[in-house]
């Protein structure tokens, strides 16, 4: 019986005949199309009506491809085995439970596709592997739609690849809420090619009032964290980002930017090495960035800040304010500020362990620095020659560094040595 199912069911799709297929497969009640039994599509591509519901009750649909109309989807447990989902669907709650084998590579593609920018959707990937896969320079292997709540439980994987550029998952739209104590992984240590530095573990482009809270962003190719495409109200938070090879967080095109209680570590592999990055592309601006409570561990260099050196009067830095971190380097600067409109940096506590500066800054034209604790190794100690009367200098070896800074209000720092 099944059998013959099939075959008028793939006859109905040659016809394209969406009511024909919906006959076939289950029972037509209303606008709903009701599945109680397992069936096999056998790789069809199947139109489903416009603005029906896809009722499974007890049964299950494989092997095939869905395209969904409209599509409003009710359902228990596992209902979709090696289904491919396209289409406009209007489905609120979406769920991994719902698909019987994840195990293929780029198969949260097929969960993501349940998704819509005009629909509400919460997005729940749980505890288990998912791995992606770039096919090409640039590819996305996930794209979160606008409006969706998107938590992740479980581990998305990177296989390796060549590529320069790529994202797991870019976040572009509207009201994007990305969260949960998942992790996303990249290919830093297994990276196939030598070229690029712009394998990001999640991308904001373009993202307006979105967030992402809580996951562990590990092991890519460029940055953990990528913030740009002129997106407004970004939250990154509590937040564990390691192994970034370019960067931790990068801010190229932003307004309002918070980056709160965050961990970065471990940043190393390519320049600038930062945990954070502050750095418009030509014609772009970064305003009103947010950093605090964040500590910073073995990276490079801790937060930087800087036009560069190409297309400087088509970029712009306005409002930065880093407040009650934990901050050092490596190799670089603890906070380098170079050419902002504004910086405060307050109640932090850097630790100086080579030989620059704990905080530099120049070309700021307007630079508070208030309430910190800069603490030295004894053996970097005598190349920043300082007291605690005298906190600012105008070279290399002074903890507080200033040059052609306009106006300045340095006070109430402790320096320490240890």
């Amino acid at each position: 019986m099944l059998r013959n199912n099939c075959f008028f069911l793939l006859m109905c799709f040659l016809l394209n005949d969406s009511f024909c297929f919906a006959q076939q497969i289950g029972e037509i009640r209303n606008n709903s199309l009701v599945v109680s039994t397992e069936v096999d599509l056998h790789g069809a591509n199947i139109n489903l009506p416009k603005g029906f519901t896809l009722e499974v009750e007890g049964g299950r649909i494989k092997n095939g491809t869905l395209i969904g109309n409209q599509t409003k989807l009710k359902c228990s447990g596992k209902v979709f085995d090696r289904v491919q989902i396209k289409g406009s669907w209007n489905v609120p709650e979406i769920s991994t439970s719902m698909f019987t084998d994840l195990s293929y590579d780029n198969a949260l593609k097929d969960v993501l596709a349940l998704a819509h920018s005009k629909v509400q959707n919460t997005i729940v990937i749980e505890k288990g592997d998912y791995y992606v896969t770039a096919h090409k320079n640039a590819d996305v292997c996930l794209t979160v739609p606008s409006n969706s709540t998107l938590i992740i439980q479980g581990s998305i994987r990177l296989r390796p690849n060549a590529f320069p550029r790529c994202d797991i998952v870019r976040a572009k739209g509207n009201h994007i809420i990305i969260s949960g104590n998942g992790s996303i992984i990249g290919d830093k240590h297994t990276h196939l090619g030598t070229d690029g530095e712009w394998g990001m573990g999640i991308r904001f482009h373009g993202a307006t009032n979105s967030s992402v809270r809580g996951l562990t962003i590990k092991d890519c190719w460029g940055d953990c964290i990528y913030v740009g495409g002129n997106s407004k109200n970004v939250t990154i938070e509590n937040c564990w980002l390691d192994h970034g090879r370019r960067q931790g967080i990068s801010v190229t095109k932003a307004d309002d930017v918070v980056i709160r209680n965050c961990k970065i570590s471990n940043v190393s592999g390519t320049k600038p090495e930062y945990a954070i990055d502050l750095e418009p592309n030509a014609n772009d601006t970064v305003n009103h960035i947010t950093i605090e409570n964040v500590e910073t561990v073995a990276c490079e260099g801790g937060v930087l800040a800087t036009i560069g050196k190409k297309n400087v009067e088509k970029k712009n830095i306005g409002q930065v304010k880093i407040r009650n971190c934990k901050l050092n380097a490596l190799s670089k600067y603890p906070i380098r500020m170079k050419s902002c409109e504004r910086v405060s940096i307050e109640n932090c506590t850097i630790n100086v362990t080579n030989e620059k500066a704990a905080i530099c800054s120049s070309d700021i034209s307007n630079l508070v620095v208030k309430g910190n604790t800069i603490n030295i190794e004894k053996s970097v100690a005598f190349t920043l020659k300082n007291t605690a009367k005298k906190i600012v200098g105008k070279n290399v070896q002074q903890p507080i560094e200033t040059i052609r800074v306009k106006q300045h209000d340095i006070r109430e720092n402790r320096i320490i040595e240890h």
